[in-house]
C-alpha cells in the first residue's frame, strides 16, 4: 500500500504541474491574440514567420515604387499627348501654305506657328507635381531646353543629363527595373540629318512671311516636324509599354503579398475558439486531479507514510 501510494504522488504531481503550465500559456496566448509567445515556442515556425514578414514588407515598399512609377509615366505619357497635339497643328499649319499665297496669309501662319513652337518648349520643360523637370534625365532642377524662338533662329541647348544615361528608372520588383522618363533628344536634337525642331521652327517663323521662302523651305520643315512625330511616336509607345509592366508587376505583386500575409496570418494568429476550449478542458482536468489528490492526501492511511 505504501508503495502504491508514493507512485500515485509521483505520477499525480508532474501531471498537474504540467497542466497548470499549460493553462498559464493558454492564457498568456489567448490575451496577446499569438500562437508564440517566444522564438523558442517553435524555432522553425519562427523562422518561417521572419521570413515571410521579411517579404510582405518588401512587397510593401516595392507597392510605394510601383504608384511612383505608375505616376511618373502617366505624367509623361499626358505630356507626350499634348505635345504631338501641339506637333500635328504645326504639320497642319505648314503643310496648308504654299509659297506662291500671298506673304499676308504666311505671316498669320507664322504667328500661329510662334505660339505652336512656344507651346512645345513650354511642354519640353513640364515640371511634375513635385517640381522636378521630367525631360531633364537625372538632373531635375535645371530647365532642360532653352530656345529664344526670336528669329535669331538659334541652336536649342539642353541642360539635363545628355545621352547615354539620361534617364531614371524605378525598382518595381526585386532586380526589375522600369525606365520613367525620357530625355527627348531623338524628338528635339536630331530630327532629319541631326537638325533642331525648335531652330527650325523658328527658322520657318522667321522666312514664311518672306517673299524669299520657297516650297523647298515648307518641304523642309515639314520633314522635320514628320521626324520630330515619328520619333515622338516611339517614345509614346516605350511610354505605355513600361505603364502595362509596372500594372502587371502590381497586379502580381498584391496577389503574392495577400498568399504571404495569409501565410502569416496562419502562422501567427491564435484561433481563439479552439484554444479557449482548450482552457476550459484543461481546467476542468485540473481542477478534478485536485479534487483526486486532496480526497487521497486526506485518507488516514497517509498519515503514517514516512
Amino acid at each position: 500500500m505504501r508503495i502504491d501510494s508514493l507512485s500515485y504522488f509521483n505520477s499525480s504531481l508532474p501531471g498537474m504541474r504540467d497542466n497548470q503550465s499549460s493553462i498559464a500559456r493558454l492564457n498568456q496566448q489567448i490575451a496577446a491574440d499569438q500562437k508564440l509567445l517566444q522564438p523558442k515556442d517553435d524555432p522553425l515556425a519562427t523562422e518561417q514567420i521572419l521570413d515571410l514578414s521579411n517579404r510582405v514588407a518588401a512587397r510593401t515598399q516595392y507597392a510605394s515604387n510601383q504608384d511612383r512609377a505608375s505616376l511618373a509615366l502617366k505624367y509623361e505619357s499626358t505630356v507626350l499627348s499634348e505635345m504631338r497635339k501641339t506637333l500635328n497643328s504645326a504639320k497642319a499649319l505648314l503643310a496648308g501654305s504654299v509659297a506662291s499665297s500671298d506673304t499676308s496669309l504666311r505671316s498669320v501662319t507664322a504667328q500661329k506657328l510662334q505660339g505652336l513652337a512656344n507651346q512645345l518648349q513650354d511642354l519640353a520643360n513640364t515640371r511634375d507635381p513635385s517640381g522636378n523637370y521630367i525631360f531633364g534625365g537625372f538632373d531635375t532642377v535645371n530647365k532642360p531646353f532653352a530656345n529664344p524662338l526670336n528669329g535669331t533662329i538659334s541652336a536649342t541647348t539642353y541642360g539635363g543629363t545628355p545621352n547615354p544615361g539620361g534617364t531614371r528608372s524605378i525598382e518595381v520588383e526585386v532586380g526589375r527595373l522600369v525606365q520613367v522618363n525620357d530625355n527627348l533628344d531623338s524628338v528635339f536634337q536630331h530630327g532629319v540629318a541631326g537638325s533642331d525642331l525648335l531652330q527650325e521652327l523658328d527658322d520657318a517663323i522667321t522666312n514664311l512671311p518672306t517673299a524669299a521662302m520657297s516650297q523647298t523651305d515648307l518641304t523642309g520643315w515639314m520633314a522635320v516636324v514628320d521626324t520630330a512625330i515619328t520619333n515622338l511616336d516611339t517614345i509614346s509607345y516605350r511610354v505605355s509599354a513600361a505603364y502595362g509592366e509596372v500594372e502587371d508587376v502590381r497586379t502580381t505583386s498584391k496577389s503574392l503579398k495577400v498568399l504571404e500575409q495569409n501565410s502569416l496570418s496562419d502562422l501567427q494568429t491564435l484561433d481563439k475558439t479552439s484554444a479557449i476550449l482548450e482552457l476550459q478542458t484543461r481546467q476542468t482536468a485540473l481542477e478534478a486531479a485536485e479534487r483526486a489528490y486532496a480526497m487521497t492526501s486526506s485518507l488516514s492511511l497517509f498519515n503514517y507514510l514516512g
